[in-house]
């Protein structure tokens, strides 16, 4: 026998999936490790696009030797390093992409990529933000378009709304918790009217991938609908997750196959047996087989986008998170010697080193709260890590200076996600802390130590008011 049956298996996991620090128990551990197996047992990465094409035009042998990558949701944690309040922060999925090929070169996995599949519909983010991660906003859209600019990650779509169980609504009638969809109506709403509203998100027209929420594949979506309207609607293929095996000849371009991290292999040993088993590792070729090999498809290498000048911004991100004890505890207890209190809204600085440093993991470099009162918010403990100046690259430590330093950074940034909050009142003694609450716009109130930063207008004699009430809860 010459050849074999093409098997090209395609592999999802689950960014927000963190309940550890190892392989089995975090998905953001098992990435970076099984990125280093895939690339050990010879495997080529190649976008989800080209399977699907290759797939549709039954060219799938041309693709021996390869495999694709999907992340499922679309949180932030597929492209932002993130602050998890029980296991620290954790490199965004994205980033360690871009780790990989900082280590290896380009010319290690040329078409390196991998697809976020994401629930279009903001406000099913929004709610679903509450019930399945902490509630700190941490299921945006504004990532998407930076992140296919990087050249190794393309957005598409998981559904308008996932059909979930834990909204008040949704887009379908189809009992929640499953995507059995089964009419037409609810298929329009759900991927049809998803795939359009993407196109603008991302800020990419074109083609819109779509990935079935549960894994659940209905009859009518694979074998009536998609078939007539796919095409039309511009989605030229849809992804499973409950069927174990490689994509080969015989499936249908509407259910492709997909294996899924912590439930088909729990480490890189066992997908190195899943991926013997399936047949995909590449072929040793003799002369004879060599005679009769396909054609290797020709699969465009994945560059990055148009060169921007490196901004902090892209470096330094401020997160919200409900328990601080983890990420600042330390920090906090080495500043004011005791424990960070027990209070409303914690705001952490997450530095993500650039791809290729020497110690790529993210880290927090700031802290600061701001405690909710009196109809307006008392800000404090504010702390920072005189160290991380010393990691940056000198590029980074001049723009973090000229922006005020981390102080000002998280301060600011605090700030701006307090809402419809009219003003924020500081009790600072320190002569740091009181120089970077005036970088970041605070001013004397006339009482010793009280500063304010005034959020929005308001007549004199309602800031009257307000610092007599601020003052009345001193020291704070």
């Amino acid at each position: 026998m010459i050849g074999r049956a093409a098997a090209v298996p395609i592999l999802t996991w689950h960014a927000i999936d963190v309940a550890g620090d190892d392989c089995a128990s975090n998905d953001h551990a098992a990435f970076r490790e099984d990125l280093e197996k895939i690339h050990a047992l010879g495997l080529r990465v190649v976008p989800l696009a080209a399977i699907a094409r290759a797939l549709a035009r039954r060219e799938l042998a041309s693709l021996d030797g390869c495999l694709g990558l999907s992340f499922d949701d679309g949180a932030d944690f597929d492209f932002h390093d993130m602050p998890h309040p029980t296991w620290g922060p954790q490199r965004g999925m994205s980033n360690l992409l871009a780790d990989f090929r900082a280590r290896h070169g380009a010319g290690a996995q040329p078409s390196l990529h991998a697809t976020s599949f994401t629930i279009v519909s903001p406000e099913a983010r929004r709610a679903l933000d509450a019930t399945s991660l902490i509630g700190c906003g941490w299921w945006n859209d504004d990532w998407y378009a930076s992140a296919e600019r990087r050249g190794t990650m393309a957005v598409e779509s998981h559904s308008w709304d996932h059909n979930d169980a834990s909204l008040a609504a949704t887009a379908t009638r189809a009992p929640r918790g499953r995507f059995m969809i089964e009419e037409e109506a609810d298929a329009e709403a759900e991927i049809g009217e998803a795939a359009r509203a993407l196109r603008a998100l991302r800020k990419r027209d074109g083609d819109v991938l779509f990935a079935y929420p549960f894994g659940d594949v209905s009859a009518f979506l694979a074998r009536d609908w998609f078939p007539r309207r796919g095409d039309a609607l511009g989605i030229p293929a849809a992804f499973s997750a409950n069927d174990p095996e490689p994509v080969h000849g015989g499936s249908s371009r509407w259910a492709i196959p997909r294996f899924t991290a912590r439930h088909h292999w729990k480490s890189p040993d066992e997908l190195e047996r899943l991926l013997r088993d399936a047949r995909a590792l590449p072929r040793r070729r003799g002369s004879i087989s060599r005679l009769f090999a396909p054609k290797p498809a020709e699969v465009p290498a994945t560059v990055p986008g148009e060169k921007a000048e490196p901004h902090w911004r892209d470096h330094l991100h401020t997160w919200e998170v409900n328990d601080a004890r983890v990420l600042a505890g330390e920090l906090f207890q080495a500043k004011f010697a005791h424990p960070v209190p027990d209070m409303p809204r914690h705001y952490v600085l997450v530095y993500s080193p650039p791809a290729g440093s020497d110690d790529a993991a993210p880290r927090v470099v700031a802290y600061v709260h701001q405690l909710p009162k009196e109809g307006f918010h008392l800000c404090g403990g504010m702390c920072v890590d005189e160290r991380a100046y010393r990691r940056f690259p000198k590029w980074l430590f001049a723009q973090v200076r000229d922006a005020g330093g981390l102080a000002t950074i998280v301060t600011s940034d605090s700030m701006r996600m307090l809402g419809e909050s009219p003003a924020s009142f500081g009790y600072v003694g320190d002569r740091k802390a009181r120089a970077a609450d005036l970088r970041t716009g605070f001013e004397d109130t006339g009482v010793d130590l009280l500063m304010v930063k005034w959020l929005k207008p308001l007549p004199a004699e309602d800031k009257r008011r307000m610092i007599e009430r601020a003052t009345a809860l001193i020291p704070f």
